[in-house]
């Protein structure tokens, strides 16, 4: 009776403080994939993006992102993010930014302006399920943070500051692919070139800066569907005045690839990309009121 006791006790203490091993496909379901937190000058275009890695979608409203101080002075939580009970899709993203409408396919601006993430030397950011309290994913950079914010070894060469400073690129601390994870986060992460609500990049080189920047206000006006598509998009225009709006299409790489201009008929529009390959586009509607931009997936 005392042997199995022990063993209730050490398995309660094995699951206190550490990360989550609750895994799909050896990954955790819901994954820190992206961080931009330090830029020239003020801190404006911070974001964390974060991405499902799973089988079936995720409700995030089961979870809060935390920021956590890792100088040893403090080595405490410095602020807290609760997610929107919004349903996040296999394979799709999910981007909270600051308030100061400077990172395209933000899902969550927030009031803070700038400065929303900590610089580091070091410090953490980590996924907490609400039901658990345990954290499921966990960001340790420029140093390591102490347990449980920490996976592995901290990101040693991470400062998106120094990168962005030299021949003004855009860079990010970033998985790839998209939801690797080994437990490892020095292994995990490298910085390149910053894609926020996209698919990341392996490469630090002529790095695209991200444009179509919008409001929230302007984002929930317009819609596209189906996404993904076989190649025709219908645009919803109901909530635009006009004849006609301005289309201008990216790929991932941040390349123009099209330009149209759309009629609104109806409150529709439609947008023909049946002759581009599968891969995911970047489709800016330009409105009097302001610009609408949405990820957009191709498969035929």
């Amino acid at each position: 009776m005392k042997k199995i006791y022990l063993i209730l006790i050490l398995l309660g203490i094995c699951y206190l403080p550490a990360v989550s091993q609750q895994t799909t496909g050896g990954f955790p379901p819901l994954v820190i994939n992206e961080v931009d937190y330090d830029q020239p000058s003020v801190d404006s275009a911070e974001f964390i993006e974060l991405y499902n890695a799973g089988s079936t979608p995720i409700n995030l409203g089961d979870y809060t992102v935390v920021l956590f101080n890792g100088n040893a002075a403090s080595n405490s939580l410095y602020d807290s993010i609760a997610l929107p009970a919004t349903t996040l899709n296999p394979g799709s993203f999910f981007v909270i930014c600051g308030g100061g409408g400077k990172v395209p396919l933000c899902d969550l601006a927030r009031v803070i302006v700038s400065n929303m993430i900590q610089n580091g030397a070091p410090d953490a950011i980590g996924i907490r399920d609400n039901n658990s309290l345990s954290l499921i994913d966990v960001v340790s950079y420029e140093g390591d943070c102490i347990a449980p914010y920490l996976e592995g070894t901290g990101i040693l060469d991470a400062d998106t500051l120094q990168a962005d400073s030299i021949g003004g690129k855009y860079l990010s601390i970033s998985r790839y692919p998209d939801g690797t994870d080994s437990n490892n986060n020095s292994a995990d992460f490298s910085r390149v070139c910053a894609t926020p609500g996209t698919a990341n990049v392996n490469t630090n080189t002529n790095c695209p800066t991200p444009t179509g920047l919008f409001t929230p206000a302007a984002k929930t006006s317009i819609s596209m569907y189906p996404n993904p598509s076989r190649g025709m998009v219908n645009i919803d225009l109901k909530a635009i005045q006009g004849r006609e709006v301005e289309v201008t299409v990216n790929n991932i790489l941040g390349n123009v690839v099209r330009t149209a201009v759309v009629k609104n008929q109806n409150g529709l529009g439609q947008l023909d990309l049946s002759d581009f390959q599968n891969g995911i586009y970047i489709v800016k509607v330009s409105t009097a009121k302001g610009q609408f931009v949405q990820r957009v997936v191709l498969k035929k």
